[in-house]
């Protein structure tokens, strides 16, 4: 219950958006499936995909040749519906599936309109909550491409309870669809032993155009030059000394979610866990602890104890979150819907929370998310009004005032399609006076992955709002580990490339305690995956800074570095001294004196 992150609302966060520069498939490569597989939805997945023409969608039936498919659909978007699964082919399972088959789906699909076009492929259970064993959402070429992704169920789906479904409801675009072939393989196989094509970004390529302009941008942004100035006790410049600096600690918020009863317990992971967080990260986020149900049912002790550690450590903490209004009973206190009947009992309600909560945490936290997820997640909204939101922060900073307080919610960064609402909602909160300080954006894909000039381009426009963007949330959750590594080295360089961007947190590191495993960077027997090497090695030694030289006929030594806190140690034969100091904007110039 309390590891969940998202309501069943949340189609296109888990869903993951490919794009493929490939060349059209073979027909010898589609058939290219290992034996044993059985199919999901019938022998005629054609046949078994039901969907209907409508005043948004208009759905054709249409010859093809020279394909592994004889039939297709032409799919055209005639104007805009709420959301893409307001249109959509689906075809329930014939075959039962149980937790942890591995299943993969095939197809084959390209754009037939003059500008770009997209669909999305899901495997849900059929009903609230919708959970989802995958999600495909993908950018289309013009070209025939063959798109083929292996996935794990991620629970048991008897027969007539799964569905397979084609999202549709994408307006002013055109596509063709076909091809589609759905097998489970049981626990015969695994993820890895079945075929992956057709899936990717544009801008992975390590020769892409992006790259040297994002790394310009961060030597602008992240370093600073900066000069060491070595006298001796008489105030006379010391020339020919070996000044060494070394950098102890990034100034840049590097962070991760983190849980409370994980990071206290007393077991061999729990110590590993604890560890590792503090070798790898300078912020953290409670995951759910200081959630309101959680907070007020169990968790209250705890989160105050890791709050406790982590400032001891000198790590910096989000709170996470005040209010969420989503309509799962995670969200609210089980009280409180009972109170909406009444809005002056629900308002004191919620004020008496922020009283208590803030009262207990203030002063110990850098940031709060005051509202989660407003874009889609209304249930408060529809009750008080929208604005109530203004006097919730409004109250927040009244009873916390050093605390930052932030707006956070998903599906703004390609991954999804709410940042239209999103940046309405802000819009509306700032003009009404909310005092607002700051925009957390998740950053959830499956393959959903955005284009790292278009992330640049997302980024700058919520930067228009002239305030700091947190990347709240990132993970990526897929089984194919060289993909889910090379997109956290360039979401990650796009993010600390950006001016508007204030930090980079992720929502968990360890297969053992995270909402989605295979998003993790370090397995559940501790060995690093590869988006695990990924981080670390742009953290601590792309973005790090040590260097060593002598001190010149002044006695200075210059040198440029990322922010963060240096020792700085200076060595003349048998003298040697030693400075701990902070690289900050207004502090560039540090004076040592050798005795």
């Amino acid at each position: 219950m309390f590891t969940r992150k998202h309501t069943p609302l949340l189609v296109l966060v888990l869903s993951v958006i490919a794009f493929s520069a490939c060349q059209p498939t073979s027909k010898a490569q589609i058939t290219q499936l290992p034996d044993g597989g059985l199919d999901v939805i019938g022998t005629d997945t054609f046949a078994a995909l039901k969907g209907g023409s409508s005043n948004a969608v208009q759905l054709e039936i249409i010859d093809v040749a020279d394909k592994p498919f004889a039939k297709a659909w032409r799919v055209t978007g005639l104007q805009p519906v709420e959301q893409p699964y307001s249109s959509q082919l689906s075809a329930d399972n014939v075959l039962a599936i149980s937790k942890d088959d591995t299943m993969i789906v095939q197809f084959w699909a390209r754009s037939t309109s003059s500008q770009a076009a997209q669909t999305e492929f899901v495997f849900e259970q059929n009903t609230d909550p919708y959970d989802k064993s995958v999600g495909i959402g993908v950018r289309l070429t013009p070209q025939w491409v063959l798109y083929s992704v292996p996935f794990k169920a991620v629970q048991d789906y008897p027969v007539g309870t799964g569905a397979a479904r084609f999202r549709l409801g994408y307006n002013n675009q055109s596509f063709e669809l076909g091809g589609v072939i759905l097998k489970n393989y049981a626990k015969t196989k695994t993820v890895n032993e079945l075929p992956f094509s057709g899936i990717g970004y544009v801008g992975r390529e390590l020769d892409a155009a992006w790259r040297s302009a994002a790394d310009a941008r961060i030597d602008q942004i992240r370093k600073t030059n900066l000069r060491v100035n070595l006298k001796d006790s008489n105030g006379k410049p010391i020339q020919n000394a070996t000044i060494k600096l070394e950098m102890q600690r990034h100034a840049f918020p590097f962070g991760t979610a983190v849980d409370a009863e994980k990071l206290l317990a007393t077991s061999q992971d729990s110590a590993k866990y604890k560890a590792t967080i503090l070798e790898l990260f300078n912020r953290v986020v409670l995951e759910n602890d200081l959630k309101w149900p959680v907070w007020e049912c169990c968790r209250k002790t705890q989160a105050l104890e890791a709050i406790k550690l982590f400032t001891a450590n000198n790590i910096s903490v989000r709170g996470h979150n005040l209010i969420w209004p989503c309509d799962a009973n995670y969200c609210l206190p089980d009280d409180v819907p009972a109170l909406f009947s009444d809005t002056t009992k629900l308002k004191a309600r919620i004020d008496a929370h922020l009283v208590d909560i803030l009262g207990a945490t203030k002063g110990t936290l850098v940031e709060w998310d005051v509202v989660n997820e407003p874009s889609a997640n209304k249930r408060l909204a529809k009750v008080v009004g929208e604005d109530e939101m203004v006097n919730w922060y409004k109250r927040a900073k009244e009873l916390d005032g050093n605390t930052k307080l932030f707006i956070n919610d998903y599906g703004n960064l390609g991954e999804g399609n709410l940042d239209v609402e999103f940046k309405r909602i802000i819009k509306r909160l700032l003009e009404l006076g909310a005092p607002i300080e700051g925009i957390g954006l998740q950053a959830h894909f499956g393959l959903q992955l955005t284009p790292p000039e278009e992330l640049n381009s997302r980024l700058d426009a919520f930067g228009t709002f002239g305030l700091p963007l947190a990347i709240t949330e990132f993970d990526v959750n897929t089984s194919n580990e060289p993909l889910q590594a090379d997109y956290l080295r360039d979401f990650l360089t796009i993010a600390f490339a950006n001016k508007n961007v204030s930090s980079f947190l992720m929502w968990g590191f360890w297969e053992g305690q995270h909402w989605l495993p295979d998003a993790a960077m370090y397995r559940k027997d501790w060995s690093i995956k590869p988006n695990g090497q990924v981080f670390k090695d742009l953290v601590f030694k792309t973005w790090w800074t040590n260097s060593t030289g002598a001190s010149d006929a002044t006695g200075n030594f210059e040198t440029r570095g990322f922010y963060g806190d240096y020792k700085i140690t200076a060595t003349l034969g048998s003298r040697t001294v030693t400075k701990t100091v902070k690289l900050e904007p207004n502090s560039i110039i540090f004076d040592l004196i050798l005795p």
